[in-house]
């Protein structure tokens, strides 16, 4: 029984949305393609609107406008790995050749796992004036994974690479991505160039899938499928809302001269939850043999999802992000920045553990060229970017490269529409 290419074409598109690095690394995204040019070395940098997402305390400090607006800013990464983007691209639309499936079949095996991630975020709108600031934001965020067997299955069915049956095993096979909207106003007051902040925070959850391979099993005598999932999707007749909560951020900052420092804390206190009552399972599970021919892919009432996947429903909340960083003028036109980034290894997941970073700014009237990098956990990263501006008008482009455990995630950020 070989894998249509129907099918296999849809296992790619799952893995390449979970494989389109900005950092976003909270549930307001970034806004900012200087941050991203920095490579997230902004915590003591950020001004007017951009203090929402990084820290609130700078709004007390000098350099805030009267005014600043954003409309549409877009932020994004994503990557797959071993077998990436790059290599998938020729085949849309395509069919496969065995050659082709064999190798990347090597590849995925030598690995362990194909394995895929995105985070992204758009702000629809933000506003800033003096000490107060306001955004409207939502972002997605998610994780796939891809057993060597479960791969073997999707390219060349039970028979396997050989054309012999195989026994094969879909274990460690995961599916884990969530879509949220967030509403947030921040607010800062300093006094002798020291500030103190907070920005509260309303999150919805939008949409959510967490999946987990619960036994699939193939061999000669036939194919067992039991991958169950709980989902939350806007067509599901539920609406758009399948959780929601409060947040609350709070930071530090102190400025002197041409030096600065800052702190944050993110959540340090967060509700959010998924409602049960929006959420439902989905069996997912089909039986294929010499006497047996069925399948189950219909939706069932979320408490009769396996107790693992209501555990993990339970667990997905956004935990405490802390973060510190300075900015020194160097000269009038040249700005160094540096970040330490620190986040637990549960709940919802968001950019990388841990990021040390740092970066350069060559500022001139009308025009800024930035260039950063850092450390991640299991990886590194490099960025760039320029700006041009006139007036209290600004555009601006941030380009990052990541690689985390191997995978390569290259990430934008756009802002098309800024006034500072």
């Amino acid at each position: 029984m070989r894998a249509p290419r129907d099918l296999r074409a849809a296992i790619f598109g799952v893995l390449t949305v979970a494989g389109v690095g900005a950092p976003v690394d909270a549930q307001v995204p970034n806004a900012s393609a200087a941050a991203t040019g920095l490579s997230g070395a902004f915590i003591a940098r950020a001004r007017n609107y951009d203090a929402i997402a990084w820290n609130p305390a700078n709004l007390g400090l000098v350099g805030n406008s009267d005014f600043s607006f954003s409309a549409l800013a877009l932020s994004g990464s994503s990557g797959l790995t071993p077998i990436t983007l790059a290599d998938v691209a020729p085949f849309s639309g395509k069919s496969l050749p065995s050659t082709t499936r064999d190798q990347w079949l090597q590849t995925i095996t030598a690995k362990g796992s194909e394995s895929g991630s995105v985070d992204g975020g758009v702000t629809l709108f933000a506003i800033g004036g003096g000490p107060v600031a306001f955004s409207l934001s939502g972002s997605v965020a998610g994780s796939t994974q891809l057993a060597p067997d479960a791969f073997e299955l999707l390219m060349f069915g039970n028979a396997g690479r050989t054309g012999a049956p195989a026994s094969l095993s879909l274990k460690g096979s995961t599916v884990h991505m969530g879509a949220f909207t967030t509403a947030a106003a921040s607010y800062g007051i300093g006094a002798g160039g020291f500030a103190i902040g907070v920005t509260g925070k309303y999150i919805v959850g939008n949409a959510m899938t967490i999946a987990q391979d619960q036994g699939s099993t193939s061999s000669s005598s036939g194919l067992m499928v039991d991958f169950p999932a709980v989902l939350a999707w806007p067509d599901s007749g539920r609406g758009y809302i399948a959780g929601s909560g409060m947040g609350l951020d709070a930071g530090l900052a102190w400025s002197h001269k041409r030096f600065t420092i800052g702190a944050a804390v993110q959540n340090v206190m967060n509700t959010f939850a998924w409602d049960s009552t929006k959420l439902r399972a989905r069996s997912a599970m089909a039986i294929f043999n010499e006497t047996t021919d069925t399948t189950d892919f219909a939706d069932h009432p979320y408490a009769t999802a396996p107790a693992v996947l209501r555990t993990l429903v339970a667990n997905d909340k956004f935990k405490p992000i802390i973060t510190a960083g300075m900015a020194l003028d160097l000269t009038d036109a040249l700005t160094f920045s540096a970040d330490v980034r620190q986040r637990s290894d549960d709940g919802i997941v968001i950019g990388p553990k841990a990021q040390v970073s740092g970066g350069l700014e060559l500022h001139v009237p009308h025009f800024a060229l930035r260039g950063g990098g850092a450390y991640v956990t299991d990886g590194w990263a490099a960025s760039g970017g320029v700006s041009l501006s006139f007036s209290q008008m600004d555009m601006g482009v941030g380009a990052m490269v990541r690689r985390v455990n191997g995978i390569l995630e290259p990430g934008i950020t756009l802002n098309i529409l800024s006034f500072r």
